[in-house]
């Protein structure tokens, strides 16, 4: 993870254009909202970029905490949203100041593929410990072993076609191909795992969950995990 943190804290961009940026923390925060528990206060966003959408969760809730590991976006974050009263910005440090069982609703969405096993496991039980009776863990972006950069390319297409930006798109991933972060990705890789190895992970956290369907966002050559702690019977995805 260190070495994506060099990269996030470098403010390279993975967006082709406004628009894109603007359509994809639009798509994902509308699923969040879908995808909130009933009665759901408060709500932990893990890894959540610039979460341009951040106040349209806050308002279907009471309370959203950011919580950014990269510190030139987490600056970002607190200076946007200094004033919003129904949005708190920390770091992964902090996470330990949080109260067992407050969080209703923990996203960790486009950030799984970043972290080595020992990472998500350790993630998974934060999430274990931060859960409320009846709270879900909502992991988006998960990139199944097969899926590599065609497909991830084919879906942005199509996203970029549906959302009108499709003309700004071919110069923008050819750019995007020779960025740094394209000779990273190709130099780390991704974390890739199936249902079958996600459900054994978390159920050695506690945790019992599946995949639903369509995943959150707009990738769906990639899927979503959705779990509860185990002695909670998982409610129906809404």
């Amino acid at each position: 993870m260190s070495a994506w943190l060099e990269e996030w804290n470098s403010r390279q961009d993975v967006y082709l254009g406004d628009r894109h940026r603007d359509r994809h923390y639009r798509a994902v925060a509308h699923d969040i909202v879908r995808l909130l528990p009933p009665g759901a206060r408060r709500v932990l966003d893990y890894g959540p970029g610039d979460a341009l959408c951040a106040p349209r969760i806050a308002a279907a809730c009471e309370e959203v905490v950011l919580c950014e590991a990269a510190e030139t976006i987490r600056a970002r974050l607190s200076d946007r949203f200094a004033h919003h009263r129904a949005i708190r910005v920390i770091s992964p440090r902090q996470l330990a100041d949080l109260p067992p069982a407050s969080i209703d609703l923990m996203v960790v969405h486009s950030v799984a593929q970043y972290l080595d096993p020992a990472e998500l496991d350790t993630l998974l039980e934060q999430a274990r410990r931060l859960l409320g009776a009846g709270g879900r863990l909502l992991l988006g972006d998960l990139v199944p072993p097969e899926a590599g950069l065609v497909s991830d390319t084919a879906e942005l297409l199509r996203f970029a076609r549906r959302e009108g930006f499709l003309r700004e798109a071919a110069p923008a991933l050819l750019r995007l191909a020779f960025s740094p972060y394209a000779r990273r990705r190709h130099h780390l890789g991704l974390t890739r795992i199936d249902e079958t190895q996600m459900t054994a992970r978390a159920r050695r956290a506690g945790l019992s969950g599946h995949r639903i369907r369509p995943n959150i966002g707009n990738n769906q050559a990639r899927w979503t995990f959705l779990a509860t702690p185990a002695q909670t019977p998982l409610r129906p995805a809404r």
